[in-house]
């Protein structure tokens, strides 16, 4: 696999914006500056094109919701039935919010869920203003869906509940048969082992299984031949790594 571009990534914090930007070549991946604080995200002239811009929003900013379907045809998803279903959760969701979604698939009773990731407009808007003129260059998506999507494909577990931190606490989402199921953030680091106890004990309880806990370190990466590792910031690493395979 060749990598010939630059790569910057966004994650808005609590009071401003941390941002990464590496060059991915030869199968290596070479940090520029390291992890910055911004202010505003805007194009960086000295890399002139030759540069894709993600934004990563973090789960404490979504409306994250989970739709049960029951569609006529199971080929075609209608997303007017869905926004009607999510409407009864929340009113002028498409005035009001940006979205995307997974179809998740149950492969042992084929029931058929979305699960939405939602951002406000007034939040997401300002973030972005500087970057409108450059919509082939930059993105926007759920940070949940970059780190679920990475490490889903790197742990052999089925089940398994993963807990990561970012912007000062915490975010734990668990995966049922290699599909995403619970989402949970702003998780206090005090309350952390708590919350693990509990979903755990959930799952066991009502669902006959014991879910395999991963705690999100930049070890469960396997970075060592791609990348030279100074910090562990395991959520800007997988993060660049899902960018990296989602913009080529």
């Amino acid at each position: 696999m060749m990598f010939n571009n630059y790569y910057s990534v966004t994650i808005p914090a609590e009071d401003g914006l941390r941002n990464l930007v590496a060059r991915a070549k030869d199968n290596k991946i070479n940090f520029v500056d390291g992890i910055k604080e911004l202010s505003s995200i805007g194009k960086i002239k000295k890399f002139n094109f030759n540069c894709q811009y993600v934004v990563l929003l973090p789960a404490a900013s979504l409306f994250y919701h989970s739709v049960a379907l029951e569609e006529k045809n199971p080929y075609r998803i209608s997303e007017d039935s869905i926004l009607s279903k999510f409407a009864e959760v929340k009113s002028n969701f498409e005035e009001e919010y940006y979205y995307d979604y997974l179809e998740i698939v149950s492969e042992q009773t084929q029931e058929r869920k979305i699960k939405f990731f939602a951002a406000d407009k007034t939040m997401l808007d300002p973030l972005t203003a500087d970057m409108d003129k450059y919509k082939n260059n930059y993105l926007v998506s759920a940070l949940p869906v970059a780190v679920f999507s990475v490490i889903n494909k790197i742990v052999s577990a089925a089940d398994y509940l993963l807990y990561y931190k970012i912007n000062g606490s915490y975010t734990l989402l668990t995966a049922v048969d290699k599909k995403l199921d619970l989402l949970q953030s702003s998780i206090k680091e005090t309350e952390l082992q708590q919350e693990i106890n509990k979903t755990r004990k959930y799952y066991l309880n009502n669902k006959n299984l014991e879910l395999e806990i991963l705690e999100g370190k930049s070890e469960l990466l396997n970075l060592s031949d791609l990348i030279e590792l100074e910090a562990d910031d395991f959520v800007f690493l997988t993060s660049l790594l899902w960018s990296i395979s989602r913009c080529q």
